[in-house]
């Protein structure tokens, strides 16, 4: 009886092994098919919309290395790799990045393929009016660098909640109440940008890079710049002259310069006129220092502020 009973339990014993044997392979192949979507971004502002809309539920990768000029960018081998792999991938579009326009038309049809600048209101380079979504759009007319607009921030947030709704709908409503709640956050940013800018002494800025166009437009500013929008541009020695007399006229205290963009001339321009030079992030990208102290779009909008207010004496 006992050794029927031990070969019954042995039995019982090598069908359990055998089956997970069988069974485990089957469970190990549906936990990879699973994986999350991969969505290519460039710009640091996409990387951050995006964040904040999918959550976990997508793989949001950035293009544009941190600390890199984003200006002088372009994609090795591995990145093009990576962009083709992803499900979409998202650029900023408006001439900023010169190398997307022509590795769109090289992508498999898996890749879904949105230009953010056809979706939000742009204006033109040279302050010559606006262009809205549905007009004729033409690259390196308009100043690419609209996310410094928050209403633009609000738009890109509404467009990546429909279009992640649509490449996962299972998540759509996470999507909804993500996106919802960073509108949130963003709409009490532009009311602290309005009040803080409403009443100020000086309303020059003065950048030595021309990316802060929308941000001067958005709170009644008056927007000079050093160089144009390309931060690979070199300044006229008249342009510089110009710029020193203005200082002087309309007595600025502080000359802004960009983190990643050679600096001599903001504080050639500083030293001239007494002035102060300092930083001003735009938001192209952001420094592996800043990612480290967990800084973001709203952070780092908010200590622009305060370095606003301060440099125009505001109330």
């Amino acid at each position: 009886m006992d050794t029927k009973r031990l070969i019954v339990f042995g039995g019982i014993i090598a069908a359990i092994v055998i089956g997970m044997s069988f069974f485990s392979p089957k469970l190990q192949i549906k936990q990879e098919s699973i994986a999350s979507p991969v969505v290519s971004v460039s710009t640091f502002s996409l990387y951050e919309v995006a964040r904040a809309v999918a959550g976990e539920t997508l793989e949001i990768h950035p293009i544009i290395p941190l600390g890199t000029d984003a200006h002088m960018f372009s994609p090795n081998p591995k990145q093009v790799s990576g962009i083709t792999e992803s499900a979409l991938f998202i650029y900023n579009g408006a001439g900023f990045e010169t190398w997307a326009e022509n590795l769109k038309q090289t992508l498999p049809k898996t890749t879904q393929v949105i230009d953010m600048s056809q979706k939000v209101a742009l204006i033109k380079s040279e302050g010559h009016g606006e262009h809205d979504q549905g007009e004729e759009h033409q690259h390196g007319m308009y100043d690419p660098h609209y996310w410094l607009d928050i209403d633009n921030m609000i738009k890109m947030t509404q467009i990546l909640e429909s279009e992640f709704s649509k490449l996962s709908p299972a998540n759509a409503e996470l999507y909804h109440g993500n996106a919802a709640a960073y509108i949130g956050k963003l709409q009490k940013l532009k009311s602290e940008y309005t009040a803080g800018l409403a009443e100020c002494k000086n309303r020059t800025l003065i950048t030595n890079h021309d990316a802060f166009g929308y941000l001067a437009k958005a709170n009644h500013l008056e927007n000079v710049s050093v160089i144009g929008l390309s931060s690979d541009e070199q300044p006229s020695a008249k342009n510089i002259a110009d710029i020193i007399n203005l200082v002087k006229e309309h007595g600025v205290k502080t000359i802004f310069f960009e983190e990643f963009i050679n600096d001599n001339v903001s504080q050639t321009i500083a030293r001239e006129t007494g002035a102060k030079a300092q930083s001003l992030q735009p938001l192209e990208n952001i420094s592996e220092d800043e990612l480290k102290s967990h800084q973001t779009y709203l952070t780092i909008m908010d200590e622009n502020l305060k370095k606003l207010r301060e440099a125009m004496e505001c109330r």
